[in-house]
């Protein structure tokens, strides 16, 4: 059966990597592509539709509103959102329901979102549910019998400098970035999540024997928090610095920072994407291609829409 012939259904679609993924899937032209909304009037989900993807209504949070979309496709596309409000530590139970819900539909291949196992890889040290939960779920996966899974591990988000850790703009124009710590000096994996995910999920659906319980590692660069906050200053003209604050004090500035907190530990001490295994390739997402360098994202200007 030629891949023409073949449907995907991305989860996701109007979001960061679900959007990725339907872009480049449409630019191959080589799959059917069946996007999966909360929003299928929005002009959004119109515009993909006029594009020739077929929009259907599901939501992640009831995962039994996801059996009609995955009937009759042969691959999917699985990523959430551990951020949303409604989410969170249920991330774990409903992804599994997800898995659930594809297998019942007779999806061959799913293609998951995940990231590493922190509990487990610090010994329980460190607590950072958003990553762990999706190990765990990666974990349950290739237990169900479905002909063929896959793993990809999209590293930090180069938008995030503009998002989750906003600078804020002194007096005389200074940009101020806020950072948990004192070790200036550690790099760490980014890339942009609306080029990263796509090239890589399509080399997978395209080749699924390859990558068969493979882990493919997402990473653009890998730059310290003061490297990228020295090329947003000289990209935007600004001057700009890091402000490190003790942990225990960024904690508190607000839900969820005590995990933020955490995570910047388990970057300083593991990497992002913990130890390199035999499926667990690090350069894996560099050889398919179609990661952008920090500088190479920040020269898109997309960086200006966040800052607004």
């Amino acid at each position: 059966m030629g891949s023409i012939n073949k449907t995907i259904v991305i989860l996701g679609g109007l979001g960061g990597q679900g959007g990725s993924v339907v872009e480049t899937f449409l630019q191959d032209g080589s799959f059917k592509v069946r996007v999966v909304t909360r929003s299928v009037d929005s002009a959004a989900a119109k515009a993909l539709q006029e594009r020739g993807a077929e929009v259907v209504a599901g939501d992640t949070k009831k995962p039994s509103s996801l059996s009609q979309a995955f009937t009759g496709a042969e691959i999917a596309f699985v990523v959430m959102n551990f951020w949303d409000p409604e989410i969170l530590t249920k991330e774990g139970t409903l992804t599994k329901e997800i898995f659930d819900e594809a297998k019942n539909a007779g999806v061959k291949h799913v293609i998951y979102s995940g990231l590493a196992n922190v509990a487990k890889i610090s010994g329980g040290k460190l607590n950072v549910p958003h990553f762990t939960l999706k190990a765990e779920a990666w974990d349950h996966l290739k237990t169900m019998g479905f002909d063929y899974v896959t793993d990809v591990e999209p590293a930090a988000y180069y938008s995030n400098w503009f998002s989750l850790f906003k600078p804020k703009e002194e007096e005389d124009g200074t940009l101020v970035w806020t950072w948990p710590g004192v070790k200036k000096d550690n790099a760490f994996s980014q890339f942009d999540v609306n080029t990263g995910v796509g090239p890589a999920v399509l080399a997978a659906a395209k080749d699924p024997v390859k990558y068969q319980e493979r882990e493919i590692i997402l990473e653009g660069d890998k730059k310290s928090f003061e490297e990228c906050v020295a090329l947003v200053a000289k990209k935007m003209g600004k001057s700009a610095r890091v402000e490190y604050v003790d942990p225990k004090l960024f904690s508190t500035f607000f839900e969820g920072a005590e995990e933020i907190v955490d995570m910047v530990k388990w970057f300083e001490d593991y990497g992002y994407f913990g130890p390199e295994t035999e499926t667990r390739k690090h350069g894996s997402g560099k050889e398919i291609g179609g990661l952008l360098s920090f500088q190479e994202w920040l020269d898109t200007d997309v960086y200006k829409k966040l800052m607004q």
